[in-house]
């Protein structure tokens, strides 16, 4: 697992946004790492030239950055200068989700942190279309929340539980051995879950328990053959039911400060971990970080 020595936070003063703010601290402070502010300005059209436009004034966009990043040093509590206490501050104009992944990626970030504020259209599911966009297209981890109004969110910036989720891919041996690495480096406990969809019950359909029972066995076989190829030997959780719901039920009952979900199949346009990914962001009752 890449090292994480810097974060990229990115702001819009929002209330989503001071409640992550927390985790973006603790995780820094953690990992001894550098925490880059992002707050991206996003021009109406009517301001940009042309033969029609509808505000013809000037904008000064260098004044504009300078203000914005006085108020981002404000609201990371922390005085307002070009690398303060390793804090960084960057204004920049356009698209919001492609402003920050193109400066992930040019910037070599660890992580990215962002609050989801559960606005946009089907892309979304209810994330909010530039957190969605930031998790389909960044190359690095990114760690998000939707609960931001959760009286006890904060007291999981902690993270002392994680729970890591699987879906036995082939690319889930490395997640595990990447989940175990983060989990050790933070000092916290590590589990975890897989959720065999055809094993659960269904409302009005008489249950058929020898192909439940086959089901669930023949998964926690392949756990076992999965930690043996990623050398771990952590408590699993195989439960039959939909995704979302099985991680967001072991999360609560193990009292989880942070879900780890697999990265990579973000990329190919419908990936497994992408059917899924939004769903578990959407019900975790704590954090999502997507390695």
């Amino acid at each position: 697992m890449r090292t994480m020595k810097h974060i990229l936070f990115p702001v819009d003063f929002s209330d989503q946004c001071k409640a992550m703010k927390p985790f973006v601290k603790s995780m820094a402070a953690r990992f001894g790492a550098d925490v880059t502010l992002i707050h991206v300005l996003q021009i109406p059209m009517g301001f940009y030239t042309g033969f029609d436009v509808a505000y013809p004034m000037a904008l000064d966009l260098e004044a504009m950055k300078a203000d914005a990043n006085e108020h981002l040093a404000a609201f990371f509590d922390v005085a307002y200068e070009p690398a303060s206490g390793g804090v960084h501050f960057v204004t920049d104009v356009g698209d919001a989700a492609r402003v920050i992944v193109d400066y992930a990626e040019d910037h070599e970030i660890d992580l990215i942190m962002a609050p989801t504020h559960g606005r946009g259209g089907f892309r979304g599911l209810l994330l909010g279309s530039t957190t969605a966009k930031i998790l389909h297209d960044a190359k690095c981890p990114v760690m998000t929340t939707a609960h931001v109004d959760d009286p006890h969110l904060a007291e999981h910036a902690q993270c002392k539980t994680i729970l890591c989720a699987s879906d036995f891919s082939e690319e889930s041996a490395s997640l595990l051995q990447r989940a175990a690495e983060f989990a050790a480096t933070l000092g916290a406990g590590l589990e975890v879950v897989h959720a065999v969809a055809g094993a659960q019950t269904q409302v009005n359909v008489v249950p058929d328990y020898d192909f439940q029972h086959f089901l669930l066995q023949a998964a926690r076989e392949q756990a076992a053959r999965l930690q043996d190829e990623a050398g771990t030997n952590l408590p699993i959780c195989v439960e039959g039911g939909e995704v979302s719901k099985v991680v967001r039920a072991a999360a609560i009952e193990r009292q989880a400060d942070l879900v780890i979900i697999g990265h990579g199949k973000l990329h190919q346009p419908f990936g497994r971990l992408r059917t899924h990914s939004y769903s578990i962001v959407r019900d975790s009752p704590c954090p999502v970080l997507s390695l």
